[in-house]
């Protein structure tokens, strides 16, 4: 990733950032990065301490600084247990609040990368990882040079950088698209999560757009409840709206409860904001009767406002619809081609962990990222359209997680398949059993069994199946790990399966 060896003077730093105030030392050191891992800190560098959940970084200033950090950013209510640093040559920057801080001083720091380039921000539950590999098929077929940051990775320019979290941390976002523009990315496309939103991650990114997709029950063990988690969504349009950016364009999901929200209340933007869907009142408009769903993809014809316009994907699931819409109608509104939008989505052979199919011997494995109630509710209503045999299900819930979408997602699992297969889905700290608990609670049949064991769960289900059965498995979609405890193992459902399959077929 390349950085070019940037230097900034402090005071010059501090300058560019609102709500920031120096302490200056007598003689100033150029400052050569930004930091808010101490242990990451070294000569030149400007830390800032970020008070997180469970660890306060004003507890490693003094750590940043005699490993030689230039500067430091505190809490202005703890400068004073700061202010000595001024003395031996550690530069002191205060502000009210070090996390919005963090941001905007990463985007001073490298130059305010978002100005030169156009940035699309998706977010909503589900589809943002969907919607930007689609995003990203659509202008590399118009010739653009695109880069992309969410959930499975960052890439761009034929190289790919693990992520950690769905939406990275304010610094590691500038960073990003800093290395982006220097390497002549033209768009960046980013998953906006709510705690991105919530947490100033992207409050210092310049949009030029804004997709959301669908607003559903998850993440409650962060937001109070779900008008606070809808609060944390529309910031996405709120740093549109304040962008500096022309031609500024959201598309929102009309058939959405909350996306009808943001839709009626469109006016309050200067943004074009278009709605898309299946409702007569949607700008952009599918034809529901000419939707084709088969497990290799879906197709359907537009209604509105290009009539008999054919978008055909390879990517299976009734959902896709809404998340090709949402392309369709922001690629559209920055004037990207129909024709070049259809032939963009047609070119995509698949999107990492979303509906993957693996076949053997008959049965076919669909191995997806559903981890919500809604999202499994819409993978089971597309596969159940397809089947000619049973759905087995496999699934399970994160512990650590949000706990009110477990019963929901046990509810949803046993009534749309015909077996449903409840084991483990990275249970980090919590008891297995515990979260399979709270799973069960939410079955009132008896067409389920329990397998903690996740191996074992798939393998079981495989065996169970017979020919023309499909089998689900949900819940880890694109992951190659679990987490047991505070340790990450490898796992990957998709090379469960086809053991599991081929295990199957040879017997």
């Amino acid at each position: 990733m390349k950085t070019n060896n940037i230097v900034r003077n402090p005071a010059e730093l501090a300058a560019k950032t609102r709500g920031v105030s120096l302490a200056l030392p007598s003689v100033l050191s150029p400052i050569s990065s930004v930091e808010y891992d101490s242990r990451l800190a070294g000569k030149g560098s400007l830390f800032v301490a970020v008070q997180g959940y469970n660890v306060d970084g004003h507890n490693f200033v003094g750590q940043a600084a005699s490993a030689g950090a230039s500067a430091v950013l505190v809490a202005e209510n703890r400068l004073d247990a700061f202010r000595h640093l001024a003395e031996k040559g550690c530069a002191v920057f205060t502000a009210k609040n070090t996390r919005e801080a963090l941001s905007e001083i990463s985007a001073a720091f490298y130059g305010f990368p978002s100005d030169g380039m156009k940035v699309i921000g998706v977010t909503g539950t589900n589809g943002k990882t969907s919607v930007t590999y689609m995003i990203e098929s659509v202008l590399r077929e118009c010739g653009f040079n695109c880069g992309v940051t969410g959930t499975v990775n960052s890439r761009w320019n034929g190289s790919e950088y693990p992520s950690s979290n769905t939406t990275p941390e304010s610094r590691d976002i500038q960073k990003i698209l800093y290395s982006m523009k220097e390497e002549g990315v033209e768009y960046a496309v980013m998953e906006v999560s709510s705690h991105a939103l919530a947490l100033d991650r992207v409050s210092h990114v310049n949009f030029d757009a804004a997709v959301f997709t669908n607003l559903t029950g998850e993440h409650l063990d962060f937001h109070r409840d779900m008008d606070d988690y809808f609060a944390a969504k529309l910031r996405l349009f709120d740093l549109l709206e304040s962008s500096p950016k022309k031609e500024k364009t959201a598309a929102v999901n009309i058939d959405d409860e909350y996306g009808a929200r943001i839709f009626a209340s469109r006016e309050k933007y200067t943004s074009k904001v278009s709605g898309f869907g299946l409702g007569a009142s949607a700008d952009f408009m599918a034809d529901s009767a000419s939707v084709e769903n088969r497990i290799s993809g879906l197709s359907y014809s537009m209604l509105r406002p290009f009539p008999g316009a054919r978008i055909s994907l390879n990517c299976a699931g009734g959902f896709q619809l809404y998340n090709s819409l949402s392309v369709v109608s922001a690629l559209a509104s920055m004037n990207i081609p129909i024709g070049t939008i259809c032939r963009g989505l047609a070119a995509l052979k698949g999107v990492p962990g979303r509906f993957d199919v693996v076949s053997e011997g008959g049965v076919s494995a669909v191995i997806d990222y559903a981890h919500t109630g809604d999202a499994l509710s819409k993978l089971l209503d597309s596969v159940n359209g397809v089947r000619t045999g049973r759905v087995i299900t496999v699934f399970g819930c994160g512990g650590d997680r949000d706990k009110t979408k477990r019963p929901v997602m046990g509810k949803i699992a046993s009534e749309k398949s015909d077996v449903a297969v409840v084991t483990s889905d990275n249970p980090r700290t919590e008891s297995p059993d515990s979260i399979i608990d709270d799973i069960v609670a939410g079955i009132s049949g008896k067409n389920y069994i329990v397998i903690p064991d996740r191996a074992s769960a798939i393998r079981e289900a495989a065996a169970m199946a017979g020919e023309g059965d499909i089998l689900v498995i949900a819940g880890k979609g694109h992951e190659d790990y679990q987490i047991l405890g505070k340790e990450k193992i490898h796992f990957d459902d998709r090379e469960e399966a086809r053991k599991a399959l081929y295990a199957r077929s040879n017997i």
